[in-house]
């Protein structure tokens, strides 16, 4: 039995919105990306200042400068790392390695991460490397219901059925009246009636004591 290729689709849909709601709002709060992009930022060597209608390369050499100036500029990080990682420039690896840089310096930040695990998600093909990231974002916040949303869909897009359905009922645990929560019902109904498979990797943090569809009670 195969899941519904648009149902799938939703669901990703979803974690991109998310995200670009995520992200934005991190923009705003970090006094970059904001209503201001229109106003020219003041540059220190390269490129001596950006607009909201400057090139692609002018942008990369802003920012580029202004890490080059001071290496813990973590917001330029996250500027460039979203340059790179917008769909007009499909710079992915580029985009994931800025992203990585600005998690040395903030490696707490949850939003980063889901947003490397869409990358892979969407853009990669690489479902495996975003189970990895997104475990990691479950084990920072535990209470984090989208964590475990975005893990479950990469799980299953890794073809990890069961562990999906752990990641997934955790979600619902947490959200469990969010918008799309019947249709997570609905896909954990189709993976629990799929065969079982032998499945690598542990214990998904978080999702002790929950249990798959039509599995008995110790």
């Amino acid at each position: 039995m195969m899941l519904d290729r648009k149902k799938i689709n939703r669901l990703t849909r979803w974690s991109a919105i998310i995200l670009a709601v995520v992200f934005l709002l991190s923009f705003v709060l970090l006094g970059v990306g904001s209503s201001t992009m229109g106003d020219v930022f003041a540059g220190c060597n390269g490129t001596k200042s950006i607009s909201s209608t400057s090139s692609f390369s002018d942008r990369e050499k802003y920012y580029l400068a202004q890490i080059e100036d001071n290496p813990q500029d973590d917001a330029a990080m996250l500027q460039l790392a979203n340059l790179y990682g917008d769909n007009s420039v499909g710079r992915y690896q580029d985009a994931i390695t800025w992203f990585n840089r600005y998690l040395e310096l903030n490696p707490d930040d949850v939003n980063v991460r889901m947003r490397i695990a869409n990358i892979y998600i969407n853009d990669l093909n690489d479902p495996q490397a975003a189970v990895t990231v997104m475990t990691e974002a479950t084990t920072l916040a535990p209470q984090n219901a989208q964590t475990f949303y975005l893990l479950g869909l990469a799980q299953r897009q890794a073809g990890q059925n069961q562990a999906a359905i752990l990641s997934w009922n955790r979600y619902l645990e947490l959200a469990p009246d969010s918008s799309n929560a019947d249709l997570i019902r609905q896909e954990i109904e189709k993976l629990a009636a799929l065969p079982p498979v032998t499945e690598p990797g542990g214990a998904i943090p978080g999702t002790e004591g929950v249990q798959a569809p039509g599995t008995p009670a110790p």
